[in-house]
């Protein structure tokens, strides 16, 4: 049995309460062992953590460092340090989490056999296959093997008929390499980095500083805090203009420090020196709207949103949306099976917190006919949607995992699988 996770962005809690509680993790293993029980033919279980597992690029604590010591800088010593003071934040901050994790499940919750663990790094947890004292760390708080040299990027069993990776390889802005997909190309830093630090958790640090903000009373300083500190887990992520037009139209009083602060955070973005050098290597003039002009795109229309009323907004923020819609993900599963084993049946990604199940084709042989199909393990984050209805959003909380079979675990002619999508509404 091969059950996959993916997306679960532990965080240091400086750029919010996000951190998902240790009963969810109990829940599942006991999910994870009554089906065992129920087909009693399981004699070896391995749990995928299939990347984004620790988010070191969602905290505050970088701005406390210049910027060559940040993951876009120079200094590697000191980016590779403040790396460890932040993972080791996430695991305080998650600590019976990780003690269950690393724990023996196996008397815990009655498998038959110790489940495995492997862990595939994401684009959030770059840093974690880069430093030795990290993945050193990863090994011990997961209860896993240390690898010969450092984690794969990918997880392949011909016998359960499935290939997968985290996926950000297919997104432009959250991968730099190239088609080797060589460990070089996965320590190439992206843009969405510096977007996931620079951008959405500096906005709430930024706001948040201003004078003005300081003389509300503690329980709206929260409110507001909690509010903008969400933005990250909006979806569509094109949608992040609606959802800072939405918090200004709850905070009409603080209405110019919001907007000035977007102001004052695009500009700095615009000046590093990691970003201009990046704008610069994209920008194509073949292409009227390559990836670097979607960036500059949405920053302008963020730029804007105060000075131009929302009934010419929206028709512009719609155009951004339609950039952005293309599943580049869903588009690359089906050449992945070019390169692939003929057994494998089953491509598997994460990263976009959508779960999906995509039937891709059905390959005939005189043998057998074979099913081809992609599957997204999806996200355990809250997440927020964009009403139908007018300018406001509504959330609900996500829990996604996906089991593989082999033929004799469930008596089958092929490998099987199930995906399992939980959403619990709470606040």
């Amino acid at each position: 049995m091969l059950v996959f996770i993916s997306d679960l962005h532990f965080i240091d809690e400086t750029a919010g309460k996000h951190n998902i509680p240790t009963d969810a993790f109990s829940i599942f293993f006991e999910d994870i062992a009554g089906i065992v029980e129920c087909i009693k033919k399981i004699n070896e279980i391995k749990i995928i953590f299939l990347g984004d597992i620790f988010d070191l690029l969602r905290t505050e604590k970088w701005f406390e460092y210049p910027v060559e010591q940040r993951p876009w800088g120079s200094n590697e010593s000191k980016i590779a340090e403040n790396a460890e003071i932040i993972f080791d934040t996430i695991i305080d901050k998650n600590r019976t989490t990780f003690d269950l994790l690393k724990g023996n499940l196996k008397d815990r919750f009655g498998f038959p056999v110790e489940p495995e663990r492997i862990y595939i790094p994401g684009n959030h947890d770059r840093l974690c296959n880069k430093y030795p004292k990290l993945k050193d760390k990863i090994c011990t708080e997961l209860g896993i093997t240390k690898p010969m040299n450092r984690f794969e990027h990918f997880f392949q069993d011909v016998e359960y008929g499935v290939f997968a990776r985290h996926g950000h390889e297919f997104d432009i802005f959250n991968y730099e390499g190239g088609l080797k997909y060589s460990y070089e190309d996965y320590m190439r830093v992206p843009i969405g980095d510096p977007i996931t630090t620079e951008l959405v958790s500096k906005l709430p640090w930024q706001v948040m500083h201003n004078s003005e903000v300081k003389k509300l009373p503690q329980n709206e300083q929260d409110a507001l805090r909690r509010n903008l500190q969400e933005i990250e887990d909006v979806r569509p992520f094109s949608t992040i203009i609606e959802w800072l037009l939405y918090q200004v139209k709850k905070n009409i009083a603080l209405k110019e420090v919001i907007e000035d602060s977007v102001d004052e955070v695009i500009q700095e973005f615009n000046r590093l020196e990691f970003v201009k050098k990046w704008y610069d290597h994209h920008d194509k003039w073949t292409d009227i709207m390559d990836e670097a002009d979607k960036i500059q795109f949405a920053l302008f229309l963020l730029e804007k949103f105060k000075v131009f009323s929302l009934e010419k907004l929206m028709p512009l923020i719609d155009k951004l949306k339609d950039h952005f819609s293309k599943d580049d993900l869903l588009e690359a599963a089906p050449q992945e099976y070019s390169h692939l084993d003929s057994r494998i049946r089953y491509i598997v990604y994460g990263h976009t917190h959508d779960p999906l199940q995509v039937p891709i084709r059905i390959v005939e042989d005189s043998t057998e006919t074979k099913e081809h199909v992609y599957l997204n393990t999806g996200t355990w984050r809250r997440r927020y949607y964009k009403t139908k209805e007018g300018l406001g959003f509504i959330s609900w909380k996500n829990l996604t995992y996906t089991i593989f079979y082999k033929k004799e675990e469930r008596g089958t002619d092929f490998p099987a699988y199930e995906t399992w999508t939980g959403t619990l509404k709470s606040i």
